[in-house]
């Protein structure tokens, strides 16, 4: 019983596993999709820090939801932002929806993208920030799938398995093809076995020429009295 409620333990471990990749997965490939359709319709904008904002990272999840690894602290920074719309409309004071694990100077200029008919999608154009978080959900779904993959749905080595064992009995059994071939052969030494061991006949022969001696003398003593009777 003890056996048994660990292998569910461990299977539903794994089904947990699966799920939970299955999950990131398909929210990463979603937003990996929708940030695409962004970055194509987006434009980039030059813009200048106003001010900064200070707080820290509520939680590691947070932090990595925003791209950042907080190894170096839990400090968030968030910049006030000043640009000009393509369509010559200045934004003052926009404060960016991205949070930062590195400080910003004021006046400090940084490069925007955003929608050129909405300032309120504008992101700091950083890599981490468009693509970081679903690139982290996307790796962790795969370090989650993979293993429960393999643990839950073995088939490639059951049957790499069973092709072993297949070769391994042919290489042992010899195959009937043989077994017909090998038959003939055993025939034609069989039939040289009994050709070998009968026996000859020469001795028949012989007695007939026992046989057919003694007459011989007979015809020469009836000669010798027909002679003598003459």
């Amino acid at each position: 019983m003890e056996k048994i409620r660990e292998f569910i333990k461990r299977r539903l471990v794994f089904v947990v596993m699966l799920m939970a990749s299955l999950y990131f997965g398909c929210l990463a490939i979603w937003n990996l999709s929708n940030t695409l359709l962004y970055v194509h319709e987006a434009v980039t904008l030059p813009a200048s820090v106003r001010d900064m904002r200070q707080r820290p990272f509520e939680s590691y999840t947070e932090a990595l939801s925003y791209g950042n690894l907080p190894w170096d602290g839990d400090i968030a920074y968030t910049p006030i932002l000043s640009f000009t719309m393509p369509a010559g409309i200045p934004i003052l004071a926009h404060v960016a929806r991205d949070l930062d694990n590195t400080d910003y100077k004021i006046g400090e200029q940084v490069e925007i993208i955003t929608n050129p008919y909405d300032s309120n999608q504008a992101h700091i154009n950083k890599w981490k920030f468009l693509w970081g978080a679903d690139c982290m959900r996307l790796l962790l779904a795969l370090l989650l799938g993979v293993p429960a993959w393999l643990v839950l749905f073995p088939r490639k080595r059951r049957k790499a398995a069973t092709k072993a064992k297949k070769q391994t009995a042919s290489k042992a059994s010899p195959s009937h093809k043989q077994q017909a071939a090998d038959k003939p052969n055993r025939r034609k030494q069989a039939s040289a076995s009994t050709d070998s061991t009968a026996t000859p006949r020469a001795p028949r022969r012989k007695k007939q020429q026992d046989s057919e001696s003694p007459e011989r003398p007979r015809r020469s003593r009836k000669k010798k009295a027909n002679d003598s009777g003459e």
